[in-house]
């Protein structure tokens, strides 16, 4: 082997400098190993290697003798070179670095002095040699009869003999050369080959070694084993980790060494463990520690077979995190579910009493009183319902806050359901001087998909709080539509009032729960200031949101959208034949409910003005009118009103607007030539019909009662049943026992009072009832107990099931569905009304007709 070869043997077996030898023991390692310049090259052809093992310098010094020494040299100077430029780096020798750069410069001179193309002789060169040849040889053949000149034909002969000999030698050399760039170029392209792969190798090394660094910084332990759990290799991490006999050893099965648990997690992690991924809890030498494990498909590099290759991280931090998160979320649930049923508890206690305050002051309210009594009651029964608000307040809120309150949503008329807020709040405005209306975009659809119950939740609470706040002028709904780019529409639901309003920076806060505008112990205005909170978070369980804004001329705007999925009707749909192009003149001077009538009236095609009493422009409006509507509050006589207009030349039919405490003037303001009637707060309907009789082709007395057919929630009177009923009514409260019973007689009902679900049970099973008014909290049995007793009785009987009404103060969700479950066919909450119990039993009386 030549010393250039066995020096490039000696630097790739070096140790690696990376591994802690350093550049200064390589350095000598590699002299010693080399041998004195020139060896190789005096060796005598027989001791030359031979073709199979020959390395690519000693094929070139095979083929140029001349330039062994110099590629030993060479060599030699690449070695320590690029041993040299290792120790000053610290790192391991690269195949591509300096000293590769200096053999090929020297290669390149050594082409350009040695027996290369850079000595061949030139074309010019070559014709001229032959010429020389043939002249000489020419010359010489006239010279050589002259013996003067034999000499020098002689001379001529050799030289063109010699010319001739070193023109064919020049050929050879030349074709020589040629053969030897060939080899050459070989020669090259091998030597880059193969210092291509010992780069390959080299950084192939280099990223097994980076690897391996990664894996051991991470900490993961990594355990190879076969298709019979025998492992087959283990990594240094699970030794640190595991140690001792319980290390996976190679060549035996796999264990993983458990730590002790409680049983619970001990089933957990046993599961885990025949699965392919999980958490489990092993002993190592820190303690019990918790792993992920994650089992992966490989195959061996080596043998092809296949193999599982499992990772364990330790995840011992993040598991204790999660225990802290569960554990703390554990906790909240748990203080939420106690704070709920002391909120219930708390309900059911104040509501049992407060439904005998408020029942026996309505009971006391049919009795002949005085003015003063009178005065007196309104003041009980307005204490008692605010009290009652304040607590359906707070268990909203903790419902919400709980994460218990469903969305349930059904097809609701959209109109029914913003008037019925505002004729339930109407008498308490009415009674501050206060109007109070509500207007619809007739683009909208009568009915929408929504949870009715919590939609006029939040329309009860932004109008309540509006005539809480206000104390002039009034408030106003008015509900919007606009399409919904991914399908339905968005109902745009704005609430004004002309109260103290706010200011700008204060409108987030109005949102927070127990805050108001006023707060302080010199506050004006009472309440918990959790309506507000409520309606927001109601806004976004429906998938909506809801914002305020002061009014820049005082008062606050609440706007809510909500989305529905049904879509908005076409104008043809929304424009009545009877109001086309018809002029009505509403005289008011009213700040809300008369511009929203006109406001409806427009968007139904009509030519709507807005006059008020004694305008300059008024009587030539009243000329041309189709329709007057007049508001009886605005003129202090509307009879005399009218006949002034008539004087005036107003033939069109007049409408008169009256609220509920002057009803009784309807029959003289009928008398004075008025049509038609409107109960304020106007109903959209109760006004369409109106208006459609009045600019009928025939007017009829029809018209003057359309007014009273649909009469404001919550103010029907009670009416006698359509048949008496004998009904068992079971309540432990002496009060509420009382109260029930006087309601029942009133409506014409034979009640038969039980003091508990025992008692219950034994009367229902010893007479028969028509229906039974069951309470469910009552000592001893309580009424599921009780309804399940009677249910089972009357299957043992073969009897028909009597209707059950649960009447309770519990308000929660889980008391109506147990109720549900038991079969009981309706529930009542307290404080109970003898319109509630009414429209109950009708609803009986119908679902067993």
């Amino acid at each position: 082997m030549t010393s250039q070869n066995k020096i490039r043997v000696d630097q790739q077996d070096q140790p690696n400098p990376s591994s802690g030898t350093n550049g200064k023991a390589d350095h000598q390692f590699l002299t010693a190993k080399a041998p004195q310049h020139g060896t190789d090259s005096q060796k005598s052809p027989e001791h030359a290697p031979t073709p199979d093992h020959a390395s690519p310098d000693d094929l070139r010094a095979a083929v140029w003798p001349s330039s062994a020494a110099e590629d030993a040299r060479d060599t030699d100077f690449d070695s320590v070179f690029a041993t040299g430029m290792a120790a000053q780096s610290g790192g391991v020798p690269s195949r591509n670095g300096a000293a590769a750069k200096i053999r090929s410069s020297r290669r390149s001179e050594q082409g350009d002095n040695g027996l290369g193309t850079g000595h061949a002789p030139s074309k010019a060169l070559l014709t001229l040699s032959v010429t020389g040849t043939v002249i000489a040889a020419v010359g010489s053949l006239f010279l050589v009869a002259s013996p003067d000149f034999r000499l020098i034909a002689i001379a001529l002969a050799f030289f063109a003999g010699a010319t001739a000999v070193w023109r064919l030698l020049a050929d050879d050399q030349q074709r020589a050369a040629k053969a030897l760039e060939k080899k050459d170029a070989k020669i090259r392209r091998l030597l880059g080959r193969c210092e291509e792969l010992e780069d390959g190798a080299w950084e192939l090394r280099e990223s097994d070694e980076r690897q391996a660094s990664i894996l051991s910084t991470l900490g993961d332990i990594v355990i190879r084993r076969d298709t019979e759990s025998t492992v087959v290799y283990a990594n240094t991490a699970a030794q640190e980790a595991f140690g001792g006999i319980d290390t996976p050893l190679i060549g035996q099965p796999l264990t993983l060494p458990r730590a002790k648990h409680d049983p619970k997690t001990s089933q957990a992690a046993d599961s885990e463990e025949s699965s392919d991924f999980g958490d489990l809890l092993l002993q190592t030498r820190s303690g019990p520690r918790w792993f992920s494990r994650l089992d992966i498909s490989v195959r061996d590099t080596a043998t092809d077979q296949p193999l599982i290759q499992t990772v364990l991280r330790d995840v011992t931090d993040r598991r204790m995190i999660e225990n802290e998160l569960l554990a703390a979320r554990q906790s909240a649930e748990s203080s939420s579910e106690a704070k709920s049923r002391f909120l219930a508890t708390v309900s059911h206690e104040i509501r049992t009493p407060l439904n005998g305050i408020l029942g026996m002051a309505a009971l006391l309210r049919d009795t002949r009183l005085t003015k003063e009594q009178t005065a007196y009651i309104e003041a009980l029964e307005t204490s008692g319902e605010t009290l009652l608000l304040l607590i359906d307040e707070v268990l909203d809120f903790s419902k919400v806050e709980a994460g218990k309150l469903d969305i349930q949503v059904s097809p609701t008329p959209l109109a029914a359901l913003a008037e019925n807020v505002v004729e339930l709040l109407a008498p308490k405005a009415q009674a501050k001087g206060l109007e109070i209306g509500s207007c619809l975009d007739p683009a909208l659809p009568e009915t929408v998909t929504v949870d009715a119950t919590r939609v006029r939740q939040i329309l009860f609470n932004l109008a309540g709080n509006g005539v809480k706040f206000t104390d002039e002028g009034g408030v106003s709904i008015t509900i919007d539509g606009r399409p919904n780019p991914v399908g339905g529409c968005f109902l745009d639901i704005a609430v004004h009032d002309t109260g103290i309003g706010f200011k700008k920076d204060q409108a987030e806060r109005l949102f927070k729960e127990f805050e108001q505008i006023d707060h302080g112990p010199a506050r004006k205005f009472d309440g918990t200031g959790l309506g507000l909170a409520i309606a927001q978070r109601l806004a976004k369980l429906m998938g909506g949101s809801i914002t305020a804004a002061p009014e820049p001329a005082g008062g606050a705007l609440f706007k809510v959208s909500l989305p529905v999925p049904e879509q908005l009707r076409k104008p043809a749909e929304i424009r009545p034949d009877h109001l086309h192009a018809k002029k009505i003149v509403i005289v008011s001077n009213g700040r809300i409910e008369p511009p929203l009538l006109a406001k409806r009236l427009k968007a139904e095609g009509a030519i709507a003005s807005l006059c008020a009493p004694g305008a300059d422009e008024m009587t030539d409006r009243l000329i041309e009118a189709d329709l007057v509507v007049i508001d009886n509050s605005a003129v202090p006589d509307s009879g005399g009103w009218l006949a002034s207009a008539r004087l005036a030349g107003c033939e069109a039919p007049a409408l008169v607007m009256v609220s509920p405490p002057e009803r009784d003037r309807l029959e003289r303001l009928r008398a004075a030539g008025f049509a038609a009637y409107l109960i304020r707060p106007v109903r959209m309907e109760t006004l369409s019909q109106a208006i459609s009789g009045l600019l009928g082709d025939s007017m009829d007395d029809h018209c003057w009662d359309v007014g009273s057919e649909l009469a404001p929630s919550g103010t029907v009177p009670s009416q006698a049943p359509s048949r008496p009923m004998r009904l068992l009514v079971a309540e432990d409260n002496d009060i509420n026992r009382l109260l029930s019973e006087a309601l029942l007689r009133k409506l014409g009902h034979e009640p038969v009072m039980v003091v508990d679900g025992e008692k219950a049970v034994e009367a229902a099973s010893a007479s028969d009832f028509d229906a039974i008014l069951m309470d469910l909290h009552m000592p001893g049995l309580d009424g599921i107990g009780a309804i399940k007793q009677i249910r089972a009785e009357e299957t043992e009987r073969g009897r028909e099931p009597v209707p059950i009404l649960m009447v309770t103060a519990d308000v929660m969700q889980d008391a109506r569905d147990k109720a549900a479950a038991v079969g009981a066919a309706g529930y009542l909450t307290k404080p109970l009304s003898a319109d509630a119990i009414s429209s109950a039993l009708e609803t009986l009386v119908r679902q067993s007709a």
